[in-house]
């Protein structure tokens, strides 16, 4: 940012992106959109890894809003296996990084935004009325190879990682291509 150079711009989402967030091994970033999508990109690469739909549970309770189901907030728990979001349905919904859909909700009235404690088991989240809230989240032990991989992209660029001399499988495993 010394200079203050556009890198790369990445393009996917059909409306704002109104917030993101990086895994904490550095080698996935998510973006979360009014078009209800969170899209997981390579931020080395900018490809396009894979897309979440957010949809909504129940119906609106009126057809004004056409943002009813708009995210809000994205972001990656400390272990870097879950995401959390916050929408416009009123809904918390927890993601693991390999399923294509919430592995738990909990209802919330004019969320705003979420966050992960830096030491897991609890997601903060803000309202548009001023109160923050705190809600229990998964708490996991992180598998030896999941450890390897963050451990390995914590310092490794994809592009690092795809010219080791290591299995095709690997590769794809450490650049989280086997979703």
């Amino acid at each position: 940012m010394r200079s203050y150079t556009l890198i790369r711009k990445l393009e996917g989402h059909q409306s704002s992106v109104v917030s993101c967030d990086f895994s904490p091994d550095s080698a996935l970033l998510v973006t979360a959109s009014y078009d209800t999508n969170v899209i997981m990109w390579d931020p080395y690469t900018g490809e396009r890894l894979r897309s979440l739909h957010h949809t909504q549970l129940d119906p609106p309770m009126d057809d004004s809003d056409v943002h009813i189901s708009s995210l809000r907030s994205v972001c990656f728990s400390p272990e870097g296996l879950y995401l959390a979001t916050v929408a416009d349905d009123r809904l918390l919904r927890i993601w693991a990084l390999e399923l294509k859909t919430p592995i738990a909700f909990a209802p919330m009235t004019n969320g705003l935004c979420c966050t992960f404690f830096p030491h897991g088991g609890v997601i903060a989240t803000g309202t548009r009325d001023g109160h923050v809230q705190f809600w229990t989240a998964p708490r996991v032990l992180s598998s030896l190879k999941h450890l390897c991989r963050k451990a390995l992209r914590s310092f490794l660029t994809t592009y690092q990682v795809l010219a080791l001399p290591i299995p095709k499988k690997m590769k794809e495993f450490l650049t989280y291509r086997t979703f």
